[in-house]
C-alpha cells in the first residue's frame, strides 16, 4: 500500500486522517480485486527498525505530500548521522540498506558511532537496571561544566565511558577548582593593580 490516499480509495473511505498503525487500521477492510475474498492488515509486522531506516523520506511524507519531493532530494543523502555503536545492526544497516535498493544509494555519507554509557560498575545504564543518572539532577549536583568537561574528557567519542559522582567530583576537585582558584587569583591581582593606579593619580 502506497499511501493512505490508495488505501481510502480501495476501501471506498476518506481516509486521509487515518493513524495507520494498530488498532485502527484493523478496520479498514475491502475485497481483492482479483478474488473477491476480505483483506485486512495481516497480524505480523515487518522488523520496526525498517520504519527507522525509511526516515530519510518517510519524514517528508515522500512522495505523496505536496513539495516532498523537493524537501527530499535537498536533504538526501545525510552529510553525516550519529549514534551509539549498537545501532550498526539496527539503524545504520537499514537506513544503507533501504537507502540502496531505493535509490540506488546509500542514505548518508558518514558515520560517527558514539560508545555507549555505562554507570560506575561498567554497565551500560538502561532504564530496566536501574542505573540511569538522568543528565538534568547530575548537572544541579555538580555544575554543568563539570558534566561537560568530563563528558569532552573521560575519551574518546567511540570508546564506552563510566559516569558516576564519585568521577564527576574528581573532575570539579583535580581540574575546574584549578582553574576556578587561578582566575580568582588573577582578578584579584589585576584589582590590586588598579587600585594601586588608581591612588598614585589621586597622589
Amino acid at each position: 500500500m502506497g499511501s493512505l490516499a490508495e488505501l481510502g480509495k480501495l476501501a471506498g473511505q476518506e481516509l486521509s486522517k487515518l493513524d495507520p498503525h494498530r488498532p485502527f487500521v484493523d478496520d479498514i477492510k475491502f475485497n481483492c480485486q482479483e478474488c473477491q475474498t476480505q483483506m485486512q492488515r495481516i497480524p505480523e509486522v515487518i522488523d520496526c527498525w525498517y520504519d527507522s531506516g525509511a526516515m530519510p523520506f518517510a519524514q517528508w511524507g515522500y512522495p505523496h505530500r505536496a513539495g516532498s519531493v523537493e524537501q527530499f532530494k535537498a536533504a538526501y543523502p545525510a552529510d553525516f548521522i550519529c549514534e551509539a555503536i549498537d545501532q550498526t545492526r539496527g539503524w545504520f544497516y537499514t537506513l544503507m540498506t533501504i537507502g540502496t535498493l531505493v535509490f540506488d544509494k546509500s542514505s548518508y555519507k558518514t558515520v560517527l558511532c558514539l560508545g555507549h554509557i555505562l554507570d560506575k560498575d561498567g554497565r551500560k545504564m538502561s532504564k530496566h537496571l536501574g542505573n540511569v543518572l538522568e543528565p538534568m539532577p547530575l548537572m544541579n549536583q555538580h555544575g554543568a561544566d563539570a558534566v561537560r568537561w568530563y563528558m569532552l574528557a573521560a575519551g574518546s567519542p567511540w570508546s564506552a565511558r563510566r559516569v558516576g559522582h564519585d568521577a564527576i567530583t574528581d573532575v570539579v576537585r583535580k581540574t575546574l577548582l584549578t582553574y576556578w582558584n587561578t582566575i580568582s587569583f588573577f582578578t584579584s591581582t589585576q584589582m590590586q593593580q588598579i587600585s594601586k593606579s588608581l591612588r598614585l593619580v589621586l597622589i
